[in-house]
């Protein structure tokens, strides 16, 4: 039992990791700002295109994470999510008033996206090597 509950809060987590990701990428710029500002002290004051990427790259890393944990056994799935998501939020981006959609914001994305699944997967199969008889303990899921 415990198992199936941590793998439905892990999905649940994973889940709603996107839709704040896309209410960040689509809702006004000033949002965006707002957090930026509040954040910039504590990042040594870097510029807001250096905040961007780094915020792009960190916040697909930290999805892709989450959904290689909710559904360690599909990582075709998850691919296919979290790349798919990079790309439709880019492009949904670009019919915004006050945002638009880039390449290179895409290519951060995917790239961070990448590593968040690379990740896991490693840790994962660091885990298995030490643990051989032990299912690990983030990929007990009876669904995936």
């Amino acid at each position: 039992m415990e198992k199936l509950n941590f793998s439905r809060l892990a999905q649940l987590i994973a889940w709603a990791s996107i839709a704040f990701i896309a209410y960040a990428t689509l809702t006004r710029v000033g949002f965006v700002y707002a957090i930026y500002y509040r954040l910039a002290p504590y990042l040594m004051h870097i510029g807001i295109r250096k905040y961007a990427a780094m915020e792009h790259f960190v916040a697909f890393a930290v999805f892709g994470a989450l959904f290689c944990v909710a559904y360690p056994k599909r990582v075709v799935t998850i691919c296919c999510v979290v790349f798919g998501a990079a790309i439709v939020l880019e492009l949904a981006q670009t019919m915004t008033p006050d945002r638009h959609g880039t390449l290179i914001d895409a290519i951060q994305k995917l790239a961070g996206g990448a590593f968040g699944i690379l990740a896991v997967k490693i840790a994962l199969s660091f885990w298995h090597r030490r643990h051989p008889t032990q299912e690990a303990p983030i990929t007990s899921s009876t669904h995936g």
